[in-house]
């Protein structure tokens, strides 16, 4: 069998097993909701999250949250009233 054959046959057998390779789904019943780092700190990696801002906020503040925990691997949706985003972990060390 030549290369190029086998290169062929390769991709046709991993072709199907890509779908397998698909992330787990959000689960969309479930929301944590914060306003503080502290409350933020009580999410679960790969949950739903809500930044509530309160009433004295500056313009800045959606995008730290959303700097701090929101996983850029999912769609972030954000304004001044605050931020919803699938949560992460993963820059908890950075908040102070």
């Amino acid at each position: 069998m030549t290369p190029l054959k086998k290169l062929a046959l390769v991709g046709l057998v991993a072709l199907p097993l890509a779908g397998c390779m698909k992330e787990e789904p959000i689960d969309q019943a479930v929301l944590c909701t914060y306003s503080t780092d502290a409350e933020a700190k009580l999410c679960k990696p790969g949950q739903m999250s809500w930044f509530k801002a309160g009433k004295a906020v500056n313009q800045s503040l959606p995008l730290s949250v959303a700097a701090a925990y929101c996983d850029f691997n999912h769609q972030v949706m954000y304004n001044e009233a605050g931020v919803i985003c699938v949560f992460t972990d993963k820059r908890l060390s950075l908040v102070k």
